[in-house]
């Protein structure tokens, strides 16, 4: 099994390129590395201990809500202002399911991916997360562009200098000086930020973690530094969820980590049948500063 982006992956211990023989990863420094037998590459900076992320029950809620469509505007929007005319690899530090990396890979056949992520059992899903192709011709391929890694995005990533020509960040917190760092000039790093109404009616009634107002600010505070911000797209729509949809959609998320399992169950036991839920999010596209 070839890994793919190989050469845009670094040792974590030394920073050098990495080869593969077999299911090995090996730096001319001597450091190895075996794939995992799930096929993700476990490549974490030495002193890291970030190798939790989220649990399996959070990362099977995620397959299923993602897997529903009703988040497919959010993935074509952050799909779409990742399109670069520089070289390099798709890369999405916290990637979880894949899901966000997988629909940039397909509206850019040539590139290849990197997910980073600290989640064993979200990288077991990225892994083997399918590439949709508009070309029935590569079918054979799709699983083969997208390197699953575990690796700490508050530690050094295990990515080459200027190796990305598009970044990801998706609902996550971002490490900008590893971001500026793995990007190249003229790449794009995008991001997806809720905004103060995402899932109101839901947040509201099941009194789940709310957006910060100050949110936007302090990212704009992070990331002003090192890059400016070429273009904003708002997107606002509704969704119609079910019960099962509701508990995927909050099980899936930070929410999950703070709510009783059988206080939720009775809570949304009592909300409609079908309930309307507002998504709300922006997606930015920053370029770095040069």
């Amino acid at each position: 099994m070839n890994l793919p982006a190989l050469d845009a992956l670094a040792c974590p211990n030394c920073g050098q390129p990495l080869d593969q023989a077999d299911r090995r990863l090996s730096c001319p420094e001597g450091h190895s590395f075996d794939l995992a037998k799930q096929g993700y590459a476990p490549l974490l900076a030495p002193g890291s201990n970030a190798t939790t992320g989220d649990t399996a029950d959070q990362v099977a809620a995620r397959e299923d809500f993602l897997d529903s469509g009703v988040y497919d505007p959010l993935m074509a929007a952050v799909a779409n202002a990742s399109l670069t005319d520089v070289p390099g690899v798709i890369v999405e530090p916290g990637c979880g399911t894949g899901h966000y990396l997988a629909a940039a890979l397909a509206v850019d056949a040539s590139r290849e991916g990197i997910g980073l992520d600290t989640s064993k059992y979200a990288l077991r899903r990225c892994a083997k997360r399918v590439i949709a192709e508009s070309d029935p011709r590569r079918a054979a391929g799709t699983q083969r562009r997208l390197a699953a890694v575990l690796a700490d995005a508050w530690q050094r990533l295990p990515v080459r200098d200027d190796a990305a020509a598009a970044v990801l960040n998706v609902f996550a917190p971002r490490n900008a000086d590893e971001i500026a760092r793995i990007l190249h000039p003229g790449g794009a790093l995008v991001v997806l930020t809720p905004r103060q109404d995402h899932l109101r009616e839901l947040v509201d009634a099941l009194d789940l973690l709310s957006v910060d107002p100050a949110k936007p600010q302090r990212t704009a505070d992070q990331l002003g530094t090192l890059f400016e911000a070429e273009r904003t797209d708002e997107l606002h729509y509704s969704i119609g969820l079910g019960h099962n949809e509701v508990l995927q959609l909050v099980g899936m998320g930070p929410s999950a980590r703070h709510l009783d399992a059988a206080a939720l169950a009775a809570a949304v036991a009592g909300l409609p049948d079908k309930i309307e839920v507002t998504v709300s999010a922006t997606v930015t596209r920053w370029r770095g500063k040069h």
